[in-house]
């Protein structure tokens, strides 16, 4: 139903705002990133909003960028995963951040959020995953075009690798700091234990979770 809403910052607090808009006053949620990213109270605001619907309530979202809401909507798609607990999780680091930890299937950095256990934080890496990786392969790709065959961005470890295993390559050596050969065995290794395990193609946090061991 809306897109945005700019005006005048009314009030603040570290989880809510009131924005006034054409003799409105809007209260709005947000997350912690957010209420950094805010003006002084008087000044000019505009949030991008989400209004969440129920029998009882209509409860507006806003947030300081598209992308944060859009992580926030994603958030929400995962199985439990409610408004209050979506916001929960923006308000435990930097998106980019966040966004990388699901990546790597760091369930550990999850946990650390308040009101998000083992239990959520496994069904983000494994729900949430599927789409972020696959979203980081094709930002990677066309900053790696850009920029040229001589660049680092592309895959640089092997030649044939697939995305995936590239991409979990590339999670050992920065957490272990090994090198790329060492990770490469580390990686292999992991996914013959986990394919070996299960009739499905493992999903590649938890090939990085299982090649971490073999290099700590």
């Amino acid at each position: 139903m809306y897109n945005h809403i700019a005006g005048t910052l009314d009030s603040r607090t570290p989880t809510a705002v009131v924005v006034d808009a054409g003799g409105v006053g809007y209260m709005l949620l947000i997350p912690f990133s957010t209420a950094s990213a805010l003006p002084n109270v008087g000044q000019r605001v505009k949030l991008f909003t989400y209004l969440h619907v129920t029998d009882d309530a209509l409860t507006l979202f806003g947030f300081a960028t598209e992308e944060e809401r859009e992580f926030f909507m994603q958030l929400m798609k995962v199985n439990g995963v409610g408004p209050k607990l979506a916001l929960a999780v923006l308000s435990g680091g930097r998106v980019q951040d966040i966004k990388q930890a699901i990546r790597l299937g760091d369930y550990a950095t999850l946990k650390r959020i308040k009101g998000v256990g083992e239990s959520t934080s496994k069904k983000i890496v494994l729900e949430l995953g599927r789409i972020l990786i696959p979203q980081a392969e094709s930002a990677a790709g066309r900053a790696a075009g850009a920029r040229g065959a001589q660049t680092s961005g592309g895959p640089v470890i092997a030649p044939g690798l697939d995305a995936e295993t590239d991409l979990a390559v590339k999670a050992v050596v920065q957490l272990q700091e090994v090198p790329p050969d060492v990770a490469l065995q580390a990686v292999q290794r992991a996914f013959s234990e986990l394919s070996a395990a299960s009739s499905q193609r493992p999903i590649v946090q938890d090939v990085i979770q299982r090649a971490l061991r073999y290099t700590g």
